[in-house]
């Protein structure tokens, strides 16, 4: 925090200490000053004026946009709203785009168009909606057209997870993704369940009778191979496979790796163990 003779210097990691929070805290104590925030997206500032805050810049928005833009990761008088408008809009707004997120690929994902075209009669398409479909071309990752819609973070990651469930955008490596990840999960558990590698040979067995039960035609079979300890894709096995079909088999194969777990550590401990697995998946 700059610009008030009487503040020390503010830092604040944006993933501990929200936005939000430090709108509170500024606005709380009536500071004066300019607040320097460094995203992903770029810098952002904040002006304030005893407390409330009066302009604000991320990129190309300015206002109050650029302060909700602020919220969601993690002088010129542009902002009417107070302090607890801004505090309780960014809030919502940063939840809301947390559950978005949930529904979209990692950042990083290139995505491209379908050769599905909008039937208007059935689907209403926006003129934001355009803009940001004309952005996805096979070449820019989720990130890259956020920053180049200059729509923001929260009305582009809610269109694109729109236009995905529409079909008419997609992320042509969903399909290998899902197989990996899925593949991850289990040799964590084997990991988790096998004592670190000591007792693993039992889980595996486990492993590969609960897919072939799972996976009647065997296809989900053919796009993994197992080893002495665990499991990996095969060159090209996720051909022909779906999302689904993947979340439906290799659910199917870690739940009879956590109800094995059960019998031998007991079901707490067994719970226990698959939280634990949950939590380095997503890490």
């Amino acid at each position: 925090m700059k610009g008030d003779p009487d503040a020390m210097g503010l830092q604040a990691d944006l993933a501990i200490f929200p936005v939000s929070e430090i709108l509170y805290v500024l606005s709380h104590f009536k500071k004066n000053g300019r607040l320097t925030l460094t995203t992903p997206d770029g810098a952002g500032e904040i002006y304030f004026v005893g407390g409330n805050a009066v302009h604000a810049v991320h990129g190309e928005i300015k206002g109050s946009e650029a302060v909700f833009n602020l919220c969601l990761e993690t002088s010129e008088e542009s902002i009417k709203d107070g302090a607890d408008q801004l505090i309780e809009e960014g809030e919502r707004r940063r939840t809301e785009v947390t559950e978005i997120l949930k529904t979209l690929p990692p950042m990083d994902t290139v995505l491209a168009r379908t050769a599905q075209a909008p039937e208007e009669s059935a689907v209403t398409i926006r003129r934001s909606d355009w803009t940001i479909m004309a952005l996805v071309n096979g070449k820019r990752d989720i990130r890259t057209i956020i920053g180049d819609s200059k729509l923001g973070l929260l009305e582009v990651t809610k269109t694109l997870s729109w236009l995905m469930t529409k079909n008419l955008v997609v992320d042509p490596l969903e399909v290998e993704r899902t197989l990996r990840d899925k593949i991850a999960l289990v040799n964590l558990l084997l990991e988790e369940f096998g004592v670190k590698g000591t007792g693993v040979a039992p889980y595996l067995e486990t492993a590969k009778a609960a897919l072939a039960a799972a996976d009647k035609d065997g296809h989900v079979g053919r796009a993994v191979q197992f080893g002495d300890a665990k499991v990996a894709p095969s060159p090209g096995g996720a051909t022909g496979l779906s999302k689904e079909e993947l979340v439906l088999v290799w659910g199917q194969v870690a739940d009879a790796i956590q109800k094995q777990g059960a019998k031998e550590f007991g079901p707490m401990l067994a719970k226990h163990k698959y939280q634990t697995v949950c939590v380095r998946a997503k890490a």
